[in-house]
């Protein structure tokens, strides 16, 4: 014998499957990803430009490490200056000035942001609801050394090393320090020996960021030596960036230079 549904169940059930039904369809624009908007794209950048995102949530934090970053920079520079080192806290004064610029262009979540490497990993392709910036940066001609004269940056050519970045640089702007980070404009900060008794090298891609390690052992230089190099890998990688419109953003600033 035939079982029946009553009629009500029957209604339950089409109700239920038309809302399963639907509910791709209605969290189609949350769950799309930088990589479904990279593909959408007319034309992306010929490799090796760098692709860049910037998480919403950490918007704030970096605002607030750039902050304290300039105040331990202040302290470091008076503490310097009465210590009779008025070079290097001419040269510390020259990061704080740096730093302050920097902040006050978009930043970027330190990690690859191009479809190569999205499509290899698609735990770290981040949901584009998640996303407060994205876009492309022209690879850059420069490196960009942190020392103890202040900020500079140098032509990169093909080859180039830490080393090499080092000696072009007065000897007093670098031999008092024990190590430095190199900051690649898509990687992860290293600390590499750059004294006679640990002496290291490592090749320099371009736009890559390096930063001496201050040598003083007091709160202040300890805390800037651990944050500088994180703050750093936030910065875009080159001068010349254009974002590229999320869904849903204002179109006006479609394809506007992000710096």
């Amino acid at each position: 014998m035939t079982r029946r549904h009553p009629p009500h169940a029957s209604r339950w059930l089409t109700a239920c499957l038309g809302a399963l039904l639907a509910l791709p369809l209605n969290g189609q624009a949350d769950a799309l990803r930088l990589s479904d908007l990279w593909l959408e794209q007319q034309a992306l950048p010929e490799p090796p430009a760098y692709s860049y995102y910037l998480l919403e949530a950490q918007q704030e934090p970096q605002q607030r490490q750039a902050r304290r970053l300039q105040e331990e920079l202040a302290t470091l520079i008076d503490w310097y200056s009465l210590a009779g080192h008025a070079k290097l806290a001419q040269g510390l004064d020259e990061w704080q000035a740096t730093i302050a610029e920097l902040q006050a262009t978009p930043g970027r979540t330190a990690a690859r942001a191009d479809l190569a490497a999205l499509l290899a990993s698609p735990r770290h392709d981040p949901l584009l609801a998640t996303l407060a910036e994205v876009g492309h940066c022209t690879v850059p001609e420069w490196v960009e050394l942190w020392h103890f004269g202040g900020v500079t940056r140098h032509r990169w050519s093909p080859g180039l090393s830490l080393r090499d970045l080092l000696r072009m640089q007065p000897s007093s702007h670098w031999s008092g320090a024990d190590e430095a980070w190199v900051i690649t404009p898509q990687g992860t900060p290293r600390r590499i020996g750059v004294a006679a008794w640990n002496a290291g090298d490592a090749p320099l891609v371009a736009g890559s960021r390096v930063a001496l390690v201050l040598p003083e052992p007091v709160q202040e230089a300890d805390w800037v030596n651990r944050a500088l190099s994180g703050f750093l890998a936030t910065r875009l990688p080159g001068d010349a960036c254009n974002a590229v419109a999320l869904p849903g953003a204002d179109q006006a600033d479609s394809g506007g230079p992000a710096s």
